[in-house]
């Protein structure tokens, strides 16, 4: 059964003078998943979302969004779509009811229907609570999530999200996850943009890691992981005064150490695991820490590229 496109991208070319910022970007969105777009700041994320938005203009290539050709219908294009960048796109002394009447007011929509979309990202969303708030009162949670239900708010099938977490504390992202799988529940399509490799294999159908204005893979993120991302390892901790031992006792496995992680790369590392306990165990060797770390899209990243996908980790 072949999936049905809503969003398709041929051979998209996008130059900011002299910098080609979209380099010949080919791919397609199918219906009800969630897509990731991942790459480090200044990929062309940004821009690729503001073309889909028909916020940009394109040099060369062809893009399709329910069948609409962009480049002839922008206008009935940006009905189609959601979108929540960055920034807010809340007015500061309107309250937050005030900002989704002036949204719903933008796309022309009927008071009964507004009332209805109103009703329902109250709701799911969890906005209510605040409703009467000054934008400018608002956490960043908060103004995150009203400034989502403001670009739903005339209910589009195809909802896209610019980097939506980028500085959420932990806690508040996990919650702001949920509401993007909400969207999912709901029948939206979601294209997401975000440099959080966990982000993207947490909340993502298939990823389009994207370079330098170039796609260089499109997968399920378990897919790229497998395929990608080289092979598990076994990494493994013991006290200082035992490290030296340890080392010698696992010369046969091969290994590589750094910075006291002991990291032993293999086909099926599970497989080998007990054996290597065992062997540390009955050498009176006590690990504080054995685990098995499969690839990360990270690593899928790195070996595609050759850096990391946030410059600066360590």
């Amino acid at each position: 059964m072949v999936n049905e496109v809503v969003i398709e991208v041929k051979g998209l070319v996008k130059h900011y003078g002299e910098v080609k910022a979209l380099d010949n970007v080919s791919l397609n969105v199918e219906k009800g998943e969630i897509f990731g777009l991942l790459g480090p700041n200044g990929a062309g994320k940004t821009t690729l979302i503001e073309i889909l938005c028909g916020l940009r203009r394109f040099d060369k290539g062809e893009v399709k969004v329910l069948g609409l050709d962009l480049a002839k219908n922008s206008y009935k294009v940006r009905s189609l779509i959601g979108f929540c960048p960055q920034e807010a796109l809340l007015y500061d002394l309107l309250n937050v009811y005030e900002n989704l009447g002036f949204a719903a007011s933008l796309y022309s929509l009927p008071s009964k229907k507004f009332k209805e979309r109103l009703e329902f990202t109250s709701k799911v969303l969890g906005i209510d609570e605040f409703m009467k708030k000054k934008a400018k009162e608002l956490s960043g949670g908060m103004k995150r999530r009203a400034n989502l239900a403001a670009s739903i708010i005339h209910d589009p099938p195809i909802v896209i999200l610019d980097e939506p977490t980028v500085g959420f504390d932990p806690n508040v992202k996990r919650e702001f996850w949920e509401t993007i799988k909400m969207l999912k529940r709901d029948g939206k399509t979601v294209l997401l943009s975000t440099h959080d490799m966990y982000e993207a294999d947490t909340l993502c159908d298939r990823v389009a890691i994207i370079d330098k204005g170039k796609i260089v893979a499109i997968d399920k993120p378990q897919v790229l992981k497998e395929t990608l991302g080289g092979k598990a390892s076994i990494c493994i901790r013991v006290k200082e005064s035992q490290t030296e031992k340890t080392l010698k006792l696992l010369k046969p496995y091969g290994y590589t150490f750094k910075d006291g992680d002991i990291q032993i790369f293999a086909d099926n590392p599970w497989k080998i695991m007990p054996e290597i306990s065992n062997e540390l165990l009955s050498n009176k060797i006590l690990t504080e820490k054995i685990e098995v770390l499969e690839p990360t899209l990270e690593d899928v990243f790195i070996r595609l590229t050759g850096r990391k996908l946030v410059e600066g980790n360590e």
